[in-house]
């Protein structure tokens, strides 16, 4: 058996960007802050941010577009993915968050509808 899933819940650090790929294949991406707390020996508050980028696709991606501006909280699943590209003949390695499941906790409009250009 074999798992490979990330869970966060965070805000977003900026309105939700999404583009048309090639082929006309909606592609979003989400930057989120997640902050971890927790009590040190002596009793004080602790906290770390650590933040992630996101991407999702189609109707996942044309979703959160409309609806996840900068500072929504959100609840994300989904899969990590190892990338692999060439840079000036060298090979760079990476690793995708990909989503394939948004939860809507908290949001707030991303900054075009806010003036009244949602569709």
């Amino acid at each position: 058996m074999s798992v490979n899933r990330f869970q966060f819940i965070g805000n977003l650090t900026r309105d939700a960007d999404v583009q048309s790929t090639p082929g006309s294949r909606a592609r979003g991406i989400l930057d989120i802050a997640v902050t971890d707390t927790w009590r040190d020996a002596a009793g004080q508050k602790q906290e770390k941010t650590n933040y992630f980028r996101l991407k999702c696709w189609e109707k996942l991606a044309e979703s959160a577009g409309k609806y996840l501006g900068k500072g929504s909280k959100v609840y994300v699943e989904g899969r990590l993915e190892n990338t692999e590209h060439d840079r000036d003949g060298q090979k760079i390695y990476g690793i995708d968050f990909v989503l394939e499941q948004i939860e809507y906790l908290n949001t707030k409009p991303p900054a075009a509808s806010q003036d009244g250009n949602r569709e």
